[in-house]
């Protein structure tokens, strides 16, 4: 008696199979997936890193933009310096305390104290005042300075600036934007407290010279304008005359 074998695919090999399959399919899309998940996480590392060095040349560029303001108006103020210590301004006067009472010789031993104060004009009509100070003490009360104010034609004195000493007793100071160069009567040569707001002891005085300002005598330039045509008017004004005359002559022959 024959045995039949029974050759129909059993469930285990079909399954089997399929699932070898399905494996054999997926590796491509994992491999892709994480192909494109590696490929945006150098992206993203690349825009962060291209971003970051973005916003540090930015911020480099601003401090360089900020130092070579302050360069640029560094080398304007000592410009402006220059040119003011330059100026002879309109007029210079001497201010210097009296000789100190007592002996001769205690007198000689004890320098006076004198500045030689330039007051000049700006071109904006307002003026400057420059010290220069010697002989001045360098043993002033704690808190005590030298001064110098401008005392104004109308309103209270105006404070120039505190005097820094150097060891020779000389000293320096300069203010600008001070009243018009006709509205000064008077400077002076003061100790006061450092944040002073009136003259304390006076040491010296001395009066301005009365000065028109340069900046007002000029006449507006519209007004020159003005006064050009009206002078080259007078020639054709002259000739109309003249022929009206020989009208006149003529018809009177």
């Amino acid at each position: 008696m024959e045995t039949m074998t029974d050759t129909r695919p059993t469930f285990s090999r079909l399954t089997d199979g399929k699932a070898r399959h399905s494996w054999r399919a997926a590796v491509p899309a994992v491999v892709g997936i994480v192909v494109v998940v590696a490929l945006v996480g150098y992206l993203a590392s690349k825009l962060s890193s291209s971003s970051q060095r973005a916003s540090e040349a930015d911020r480099d560029a601003n401090q360089y933009r900020d130092q070579v303001t302050a360069v640029t108006k560094q080398v304007g103020d000592l410009q402006k310096d220059v040119t003011l210590a330059r100026s002879p301004g309109r007029t210079t006067v001497i201010v210097e305390a009296p000789a100190p009472a007592g002996k001769k010789a205690a007198a000689a031993a004890t320098p006076k104290a004198w500045a030689a104060v330039t007051w000049g004009e700006l071109p904006n009509g307002k003026t400057f005042i420059r010290v220069n100070a010697y002989g001045l003490s360098q043993n002033l009360e704690a808190g005590k300075a030298y001064h110098v104010w401008l005392q104004p034609v109308a309103g209270d004195p105006i404070d120039v600036g505190a005097i820094e000493i150097d060891h020779n007793g000389s000293g320096y100071a300069m203010k600008t934007d001070l009243p018009a160069i006709d509205q000064g009567k008077a400077v002076m040569l003061t100790i006061d407290a450092s944040e002073a707001k009136k003259p304390g002891e006076v040491v010296a005085r001395a009066d301005l010279p009365k000065l028109q300002s340069t900046m007002t005598q000029a006449a507006p330039p519209q007004q020159a304008q003005d006064e050009k045509p009206a002078r080259q008017d007078q020639p054709q004004q002259s000739q109309a005359k003249t022929g009206t005359d020989t009208q006149q002559m003529h018809q009177g022959k």
